[in-house]
């Protein structure tokens, strides 16, 4: 029996054995009421991107707020013989209460940025680290990369599928991230299970074209039952037949009161085709019909249609799109950077060669210049900075003290963020940079904790 699906009350053992080794290590130590501080951020760039955009927070807060082991857990747990009576009364009464804070999401943000702060007993903050990786990193470079496959199409309309998607839970949450962006999809899973409305139809396939004896029947049969009201494609068999086809029945329906959507082109020279459909369409008075683009297309090959004009009105995304296929894994970390035992902070921070961490509570202020935001901070909590703080209180002591923001609402906060930054930055062929600096605070904390450890 297939059992890869995971239950919303299991995910508390989203870990692997060995935190909660070393969790059970902490207990044994005494260290069960000792806080730490961890930065969860990005290192670096992909070479084809220009910025992040932070997301899945929704779902981190769902998770902390259910964080309970169950029963059936804690039996596992005692037949694994892995642990201790002590570690297993302690997970029995386990739940969240840490503080969390956190970039809103639908923030642009860069690496090194903190994007989640969390302040909890150690065993607690340790336990969390994957589903907060693994939550963060596929949400933040799919929303990343849909972004930028719209920004190519220039205020055209983008519609997504999800097959040929890395899974069912890519294909869930890049299908909410379509909501957010206002991208027409269709998975029906998800409007069921979020009460919205009956999927749209984007069209036809090549499948249902087949199946008919003649292409022309098919695009009949088609026209007929749905009014014209998905996009048919032509290209099943030769291009300018099922164009010729299209036209006939197109022709066809109009007489009857109704107008097709249009032709989808999913094949050959997108660009050659594309103008070729326009002017048989337009000569056969078909003017309102639009060209529906797909073929495996991603932000570059729609910003090479683009700029050389195509007269395409609407184009597809998938397989490049929910694949990442130019940087399908990004490195998010999870850094100590902070412990607190009785009332005493201690800053911690990592100092392996280009893999160093930065010590401290820490906050980012973003700095606008004529009304354009112009450079980000990364500073300490406590500093007084000119800018925006970035970073915003989720949790107290494990309470979610934030309002959680509509899907709508989440929209309008990345439009009005993204407004506010050079447009050169979302330029899909051009690499662009944005300045982020250390905080004087923060860099007199490094200096300081770099001498200790030469001279302690």
């Amino acid at each position: 029996m297939v059992k890869d699906f995971t239950a919303k009350d299991d995910l508390v053992l989203f870990t692997s054995g060995s935190r909660f080794t070393i969790g059970s290590v902490f207990l044994d130590q005494g260290m069960k009421s000792t806080l730490a501080t961890f930065d969860l951020f990005i290192r670096e760039l992909p070479r084809t991107r220009n910025y992040f955009v932070a997301a899945g927070l929704e779902h981190v807060i769902s998770y902390l707020k259910g964080l309970r082991f169950g029963r059936k857990h804690l039996k596992w747990m005692k037949e694994t013989g892995n642990y201790s009576e002590d570690a297993l009364k302690y997970f029995k009464k386990f739940k969240f209460t840490g503080d969390v804070w956190a970039m809103p999401e639908g923030t642009i943000f860069f690496p090194g940025e903190p994007i989640i702060r969390i302040t909890a007993p150690i065993i607690e903050a340790q336990l969390i680290e994957m589903f907060l990786i693994n939550n963060v990193m596929l949400q933040t470079n799919l929303f990343s990369k849909i972004v930028r496959f719209q920004d190519a199409a220039n205020g055209k309309e983008v519609v997504m599928g999800f097959n040929r998607s890395l899974g069912a839970d890519v294909a869930m949450k890049s299908t909410r991230i379509n909501k957010i962006l206002g991208i027409k999809t269709s998975f029906a899973l998800y409007d069921y299970l979020h009460g919205d409305k009956p999927p749209f139809s984007v069209g036809t396939f090549h499948y249902f074209l087949m199946a008919f004896p003649s292409e022309l029947e098919a695009m009949r049969a088609y026209m007929k039952s749905t009014k014209g009201k998905g996009y048919v494609l032509v290209d099943t068999y030769d291009f300018r037949e099922g164009l010729e086809n299209f036209i006939s029945a197109a022709k066809e329906l109009e007489r009857r009161g109704y107008r097709s959507a249009g032709i989808q082109l999913d094949s050959g020279d997108l660009y050659r085709q594309s103008i070729e459909a326009r002017r048989r369409l337009d000569a056969a008075g078909l003017t309102y019909c639009k060209i529906f683009i797909m073929s495996n297309l991603d932000e570059w090959k729609v910003d090479r249609l683009e700029k050389r004009r195509a007269p395409a009105d609407v184009y597809a995304g998938v397989t490049e799109l929910l694949n990442l296929t130019d940087s399908p894994s990004l490195e998010v970390v999870y850094k100590l950077c902070e412990i607190i035992e009785s009332g005493r902070v201690s800053p911690k921070f990592k100092l392996s060669s280009q893999k160093m961490s930065l010590p401290g509570r820490k906050q980012v202020f973003r700095r606008m210049k004529h009304g354009e935001y112009c450079s980000d901070t990364i500073g300490l909590q406590e500093e007084r900075l000119p800018g925006k703080a970035l970073l915003q209180p989720i949790f107290k002591s494990g309470k979610c003290i934030y309002k959680i923001p509509t899907l709508r609402e989440l929209a309008q906060y990345f439009r009005f963020e993204k407004a506010r930054f050079s447009e050169r930055l979302f330029d899909v062929g051009k690499k662009s940079s944005y300045k982020v600096d250390i905080s004087p605070g923060l860099s007199r904390l490094v200096k300081k904790m770099k001498r200790q450890r030469t001279h302690p």
